[in-house]
């Protein structure tokens, strides 16, 4: 089997990590699978978000109809890949695969014959991996995908997932840093207005929010944008 050129990973490394958005990370995996990947025609990402599925990014919409008959049926490979610890999955031809016949069934008349499925997974420090979903690639021909092909996808599903989380983990900590802005900006105006302490000014901003069903945050941000709390 041919190793894939260490520069170009370490490149791929970079321009993943670089990104600063989720979706900007599977964008970028798409167009690298589709240039990286020999005999690659389509590629989209199926993410998982709380058991259900979807396809936020697309080379293009036939991969939303592949993906589409998949969520329907309840099978296919981007389904095994991402929900039943399957690495990889292969198919040389779904025409003659009986793995997922309904689906299979389905998809006949569109034209794609071989598919590619990178389970996308992160390993924590207790090395238990969490699936966020898969990397699936499409082809019209039968055995289009080689050896080489799921080894360097399988490289790229890596990279990619590590940079999604990273990203996620960044977006979430940029959202908590702006959270506590707010709050801290709410709660000065609460104790100028009121003389009250730190500890009282955050507590009049919970009972706010426990009173009208709003986050905490949302109670800031209106105090802050208007000057009074909401009262409902």
């Amino acid at each position: 089997m041919a190793h894939p050129d260490p520069d170009l990973l370490a490149t791929l490394a970079r321009q993943l990590a670089a990104e600063d958005d989720v979706d900007a990370v599977l964008r970028r995996t798409v167009q690298t699978s589709l240039t990286q990947i020999e005999g690659a025609e389509r590629a989209g990402i199926t993410m998982t978000t709380r058991g259900s599925v979807s396809t936020p990014v697309a080379s293009d919409e036939l991969v939303c109809v592949l993906d589409k008959h998949q969520y329907s049926t309840g099978e296919g490979p981007c389904l095994s890949a991402a929900f039943e610890h399957e690495p990889v999955i292969r198919v040389d031809d779904l025409s003659t695969d009986r793995r997922w016949v309904e689906f299979s069934t389905a998809v006949a008349h569109l034209g794609v014959r071989s598919m590619l499925s990178f389970q996308l997974y992160t390993t924590d420090a207790g090395a238990h991996a969490t699936t966020l979903g898969a990397l699936n690639i499409y082809a019209e021909a039968p055995y289009a995908f080689t050896d080489d092909a799921v080894h360097i996808g399988t490289l790229l599903a890596a990279h990619a997932a590590v940079a999604a989380t990273a990203a996620a983990e960044q977006a979430n900590l940029r959202i908590a840093l702006q959270s506590r802005d707010v709050i801290g900006q709410a709660k000065g105006v609460l104790m100028e207005r009121f003389k009250l302490t730190p500890e009282q000014a955050f507590d009049l901003l919970i009972a706010a929010s426990q009173h009208t069903n709003q986050k905490l945050r949302e109670v800031a941000e209106h105090l802050t944008t208007t000057g009074q709390l909401p009262t409902e």
